[in-house]
């Protein structure tokens, strides 16, 4: 995943359902991709506006998530910089601190952008999730802005380079072995039949 994919965001609500359901019986890692760093980091204008905006009533159609009205007011902002790896190196560094909490602080992350038209880049945007999520805010902005982190998430790019080539990809990786469940999007139902082919849905 990436946390700037809209597609992604759009798959927020099947990765929730998944690990609410789930979450006692597989272990979840989150692995943002970088999707926008270095030479592929953007600066919000108006192209980019009305590719987001067109990309967004289809998510919204086929996936059902909302997205928020500040979202659609923080977008028209020229000046904001897209840089995946602020936010990525925010998901890795709670998958260091508190790893039973990656995935609900990935969704939070973004819900702040997609729903509540949060800037990604300021410190203070995971200050405010880590305080909703009961995670040492303090704590979290030392680890955060180490070095040591900062090659983790370089490291976790280069894994995510080798693993997926589009976002979102859900991978179970069973006896060492990496095998794809979902590479789009996938209502819950279609992908918890994939992850259990014998389980039983409602009609």
């Amino acid at each position: 995943m990436d946390p700037l994919c809209g597609w992604c965001y759009g798959n927020s609500k099947t990765l929730e359902k998944l690990w609410e359901k789930y979450n006692n019986t597989y272990t979840f890692t989150v692995l943002p991709g970088g999707m926008w760093t270095k030479a592929n980091i953007r600066t919000q204008n108006t192209a980019m506006v009305n590719y987001f905006m067109k990309h967004d009533k289809r998510i919204e159609e086929l996936t059902g998530v909302k997205f928020g009205m500040p979202y659609i007011d923080f977008i028209q902002k020229n000046d904001v910089e897209l840089n995946s790896e602020i936010p990525s190196r925010a998901i890795v560094t709670i998958k260091d601190m508190a790893p039973e909490k990656t995935v609900p602080f990935a969704i939070a992350v973004q819900k702040a952008r997609y729903f509540y038209g949060k800037d990604l880049n300021p410190d203070q945007t995971y200050i405010d999730i880590c305080q909703e999520l009961e995670i040492n805010s303090d704590r979290f902005i030392e680890t955060f802005h180490s070095k040591a982190i900062k090659l983790n998430t370089e490291k976790t790019f280069q894994q995510v380079a080798v693993l997926a080539s589009s976002y979102p990809t859900l991978l179970l990786k069973k006896d060492g072995i990496y095998s794809i469940l979902e590479q789009g999007y996938l209502p819950f139902e279609e992908l918890e039949l994939k992850l259990h082919p014998n389980i039983k849905t409602k009609s």
